[in-house]
């Protein structure tokens, strides 16, 4: 005769019911893994394009900036006085596609002085007909604008005047339109 032994141990589950629980929080976790690296691969692509658009804008904004001071520099080294006032340029002056005279109505208006076919736009219409390309970059244009010396100032000074000009640089460089304005004056 055989006795029952009643002495086993029974071994207690906390989880009476725990098959699959491991694949579910296995599946939880890597969602979760995959939701942050989706979200951490779009925040670096975003940065990237906006790295890229700055870097755009730098080199856009250096080159209509060098064409303003180009522009600008050429004036300063000009020393004959018929290739700094606008009225005396003529056809075979150097300074005839660089310099042009302010708007008499409104001289610092700049529509009024740069926008050629009024369409309210400043663009590679209006500077290519009045400027003059810049040495750095074939899609970047300078110009000059000599602006009217006030009436009742008192910068005419013994024969010599105090000339005002306004010196604008623009490019369309790299996808994207800068257009800079830089006051100068100069007495001659």
């Amino acid at each position: 005769m055989m006795l029952a032994n009643n002495n086993k141990k029974r071994t207690c589950c906390l989880l009476p019911n725990d098959h699959g629980v491991a694949i579910i929080s296995a599946l939880l976790v890597l969602m979760l893994l995959s939701f942050v690296a989706v979200v951490s691969t779009y925040t670096v692509l975003t940065e990237k394009r906006l790295n890229r658009s700055q870097a755009i804008f730098e080199q856009s904004f250096f080159l209509a900036e060098s064409a303003v001071f180009e522009g600008l520099q050429k004036i300063e080294n000009e020393t004959a006085v018929e290739e700094l006032l606008p009225a005396k340029l003529t056809g075979t002056s150097n300074n005839r596609d660089l310099l042009i005279a302010a708007d008499t109505s409104e001289p610092k208006n700049d529509y009024e002085n740069l926008d050629m076919d009024n369409d309210g736009d400043f663009d590679d219409a209006d500077f290519s007909v009045r400027s003059e390309e810049s040495a750095m970059n074939t899609d970047t244009r300078r110009l000059v604008v000599s602006m009217p010396i006030p009436p009742g100032s008192s910068l005419g000074v013994g024969g010599s005047r105090l000339y005002d000009y306004m010196g604008y640089g623009m490019t369309d460089a790299n996808g994207g339109r800068v257009i800079i304005k830089v006051g100068f004056k100069k007495r001659f």
